[in-house]
C-alpha cells in the first residue's frame, strides 16, 4: 500500500504504526502477563497459611506492568529513524520511568513487609515500646528509595553525579547552616527511635506541654493536649529536652493533707491513721502500699499526710472519688472530726 510508504517526521507510515503497534502492545502484554504470573504465584501460594506472599504478589503486578510496558514502548522507539540526539533523549527518559517504576515497587514491598513485622499495637502493655517504630520505618525506607531513585535518574538523563556532589561539597558549610534545625530534627527522630522513650498513644510532658502522642514523622511529631489542641513539635527537642513518661508509669502517686481536729483525741487520729492505710490499699482501683502519717501539729488541728497508688488501667477520676468518699464515711462513722 502506498499510503503506508509516505514518510512523516523522517519515518514511513508503516514505521509509525509498528512503533505505535508495539507500544500498545507492551501495555496489553503487561496487564497479561501481569495477570498470569500473579495468577501462577497464587496457585503455588495457596500452600501457605500466610498471608503475606499474596499482598506481595498484588503489589507487584503494577510494577510488573509498568516495565513490560516501557520495554514495548523502548522497542518501539527502535523501530523509528531517530537523529541520535532525540533517540538518546528518549532512552534516558525510558530508563528514567523505569527507574520510577522499580522504586514505586521496592517501595510497596517494604511498607508490606515493615507493616507485616512491626506491629503498630502491641498485645501486651509493657511491650508497647515498638508501636511507633512502623510509621517512622516506612517514612525513613521511602525516603532512602527515593533519595537513590533521584541519584540514578541523574546519572541515566546524563548528569555527572560527582560532579554535583562536588558541587554541593563547595557549599556544604552554608548548606549546613541552612540545613542545620532540619538535621537535628531527623536525628532527634533517629534518638526516639533508638532510645524509644515513648510510644504512640503514650501520654507525656515535654516543653511545659502535656498531652498524648499521636504521630511522629521524620521532622516534626503531633502530640494532642489534654484541652484536646493539637501541639506540633520539632524532633529536635525530643533529643535535648527531659521528657516525662507518665503511661510508662506502673500507677498514679496521689499525696493528700488532711486536717483532722486536736479535739478529737490522740486514739481517734491514730486511728484515722489505720483507716487511711486501710482504704488507700483495699479500695478498689488502688494497688500497692498507702501510708499515712502525722506531719504536722497545733493547738485546734493535726495534719495528716496519706500517700496512696491508683492502678494504671485504673479510672483515675472514678478512683479519686471512691477513696476520698471512703475517707468521708468511715470518719464520720467512728467519729473523727476534720478540721
Amino acid at each position: 500500500m502506498e499510503f503506508l510508504q509516505v514518510s512523516l517526521g523522517g519515518n514511513r507510515v508503516q514505521q509509525w504504526l509498528c512503533a505505535l503497534g508495539f507500544m500498545g502492545g507492551g501495555f496489553l502484554g503487561g496487564k497479561l502477563g501481569a495477570l498470569i504470573l500473579s495468577g501462577m504465584v497464587k496457585h503455588i501460594c495457596r500452600k501457605t497459611s500466610s498471608p503475606l506472599d499474596d499482598c506481595m504478589v498484588e503489589t507487584a503486578k503494577q510494577p510488573l506492568t509498568w516495565l513490560i510496558t516501557m520495554g514495548g514502548i523502548a522497542y518501539g522507539l527502535s523501530v523509528l529513524d531517530l537523529d541520535e540526539t532525540p533517540r538518546l533523549w528518549a532512552n534516558r527518559v525510558v530508563a528514567s520511568l523505569i527507574i520510577v517504576g522499580l522504586s514505586r515497587g521496592v517501595a510497596a514491598l517494604l511498607d508490606i513487609l515493615i507493616g507485616r513485622y512491626v506491629p503498630v499495637k502491641a498485645l501486651d502493655p509493657l511491650s508497647k515500646r515498638e508501636t511507633d517504630m512502623q510509621p517512622l520505618l516506612k517514612k525513613l525506607s521511602s525516603t532512602l528509595i527515593w533519595v537513590i531513585a533521584g541519584v540514578l535518574i541523574l546519572r541515566t538523563l546524563g548528569y555527572n553525579v560527582s560532579a554535583l556532589m562536588a558541587g554541593l561539597g563547595l557549599g556544604g558549610a552554608a548548606l549546613a547552616l541552612a540545613s542545620k534545625d532540619t538535621l537535628s530534627n531527623c536525628f532527634g527522630s533517629i534518638t526516639v527511635f533508638v532510645d524509644r522513650p515513648f510510644a504512640i498513644n503514650d501520654r507525656i510532658k515535654i516543653a511545659g506541654h502535656d498531652g498524648v502522642i499521636t504521630d511522629m514523622g521524620i521532622r516534626t511529631s503531633k502530640l494532642r493536649t489534654l484541652e484536646n489542641r493539637t501541639v506540633i513539635i520539632p524532633n529536635s527537642i525530643f533529643a535535648s529536652t527531659p521528657i516525662e513518661n507518665i503511661t510508662a508509669a506502673p500507677n498514679t502517686k496521689v499525696s493528700q493533707t488532711l486536717a483532722v481536729k486536736t479535739s478529737s483525741g490522740l486514739e481517734k487520729i491514730e486511728e484515722a491513721l489505720v483507716l487511711l492505710r486501710e482504704i488507700g490499699s483495699t479500695l478498689e482501683g488502688t494497688e500497692g502500699n498507702s501510708s499515712a502519717g502525722l506531719t504536722a501539729v497545733s493547738g485546734t488541728t493535726c495534719q495528716i499526710t496519706f500517700i496512696f497508688y491508683i492502678a494504671k488501667e485504673a479510672d483515675y477520676m472514678a478512683t479519686l472519688n471512691a477513696v476520698n468518699f471512703a475517707v468521708l464515711r468511715r470518719f464520720e462513722e467512728s467519729g473523727i472530726s476534720l478540721g
